[in-house]
């Protein structure tokens, strides 16, 4: 009788096991991790710069390398700047990088035409001697500098910098530059605060105006989204913005209560057309059920008049058109990392217009098909 109890005993714990088991299946979580793919080892690890495009190819750069791809495969400069590299940028006739110097705690900017070594540039910053970033846009570059905890923008004036005189009262911004955007007439340059600025083209000649909102608004980013020449920032909270003559928010879009990075990039189908606008985000600080699974990227369809009418960001692979064919290999693969760039490859360069992260720490991965199944990974 004892020994048929303990039978019975085995086989409901059996059977209970089962269950747990089964049960765990259907967990979104447990489902996740199951179409998790092997992640590879990045070819250019660590923490890697912004992409550019540069005489038909695309840069990136991680720790003291910068890197080259031709549409193929990625190579190695033959040339390189020297000290780690914070950020590069791009205009017609130079490739520029901004260099923090190993041997002491300063920065510099170096540029090359890709026919000769990396040069220096140097000049009068007055006391704005610490450069802290660099965009181009309209083929203008624009450096954000800092001294004393006051900040300036400088543009590039030949071989030298010069600064922008912002409401004809002095050069002082108040914030970083932290990005830039060209609408074919005015260039849009975005500080780490409330306030956007506004250059005439050519810059030499146009005084920058102050366009500043109201409430407690940090701006993250901004980006010319190919459609009309409209230009939108983000700001930290992920609220959208249209930028033109005013700041004017975009009703009832956001990142659902998830920080932004910062990152944008307008994404294209095969027809190359402007589709999608992506938008990096941040995990929330405080720990749920649901975050840790929540960086990677979100995506907010477009049309003919911008920012597509009653449309918000949703997660890839959830609702057509998306960059990716599934949601579930999406949030086990790249939405597990921070994105702090993301690019789309021009159709001059890659037929297939492949799209690339720089992830925070796991270096650059891509979205392309591997063993079959079309997937975000470690690019190799």
């Amino acid at each position: 009788m004892e020994k048929k109890m303990k039978n019975k005993k085995i086989i409901i714990c059996f059977i209970l096991a089962l269950a747990v088991l089964f049960g765990a299946c259907n967990d979104p979580v447990f489902y996740t991790v199951s179409v998790e793919p092997p992640i590879a080892d990045p070819l250019i690890s660590g923490s890697p710069t912004n992409f550019v495009v540069f005489k038909n190819k695309i840069y990136v750069a991680s720790g003291r390398s910068v890197y080259s791809y031709d549409g193929k495969k990625w190579d190695l400069m033959s040339s390189q700047p020297g000290g780690r590299i914070l950020q590069l940028a791009a205009t017609d006739n130079h490739l520029y990088a901004l260099c923090l110097e190993s041997s002491a705690d300063y920065t510099t900017l170096k540029r090359t035409d890709d026919s000769t070594a990396w040069k220096e540039i140097t000049g009068d910053t007055g006391d704005y001697n610490m450069l802290q970033s660099i965009y181009a846009a309209g083929n203008e570059l624009f450096i954000g500098a800092e001294g004393s905890g006051y900040y300036i923008i400088l543009y590039m004036d030949g071989d030298g910098f010069k600064p922008l005189i912002t409401g004809g009262t002095g050069t002082k911004t108040g914030a970083l530059l932290c990005g830039a955007a060209y609408n074919g007439s005015n260039y849009y340059l975005c500080t780490r605060s409330d306030t956007i600025y506004v250059a005439q083209q050519p810059v030499a000649f146009g005084t920058t105006v102050p366009m500043s909102t109201k409430g407690d608004i940090t701006f993250a980013g901004i980006i010319n989204i190919g459609i009309n020449d409209i230009i939108v920032a983000i700001s930290r909270d992920g609220n959208m913005y249209y930028i033109d003559s005013s700041i004017t928010r975009v009703p009832s879009v956001s990142l659902g209560g998830r920080p932004a990075t910062g990152s944008l990039a307008v994404w294209r189908d095969a027809d190359k057309t402007p589709r999608l606008l992506l938008a990096g985000r941040q995990d929330r600080l405080d720990y749920s059920v649901d975050s840790g699974y929540t960086y990677g990227y979100l995506e907010l369809e477009l049309d003919s008049t911008g920012i597509k009418a009653r449309k918000n960001f949703t997660e890839p692979g959830k609702a057509p058109p998306s960059s990716v064919d599934d949601n579930e290999r999406y949030v086990s693969t790249i939405g597990k990392n921070p994105v702090n760039y993301i690019f789309q490859t021009p159709h001059e360069i890659n037929a297939e217009m492949t799209l690339f992260a720089s992830t925070q720490k796991s270096g650059v991965w891509s979205y392309r098909i591997r063993d079959g199944l079309w997937q975000w990974n470690a690019e190799e």
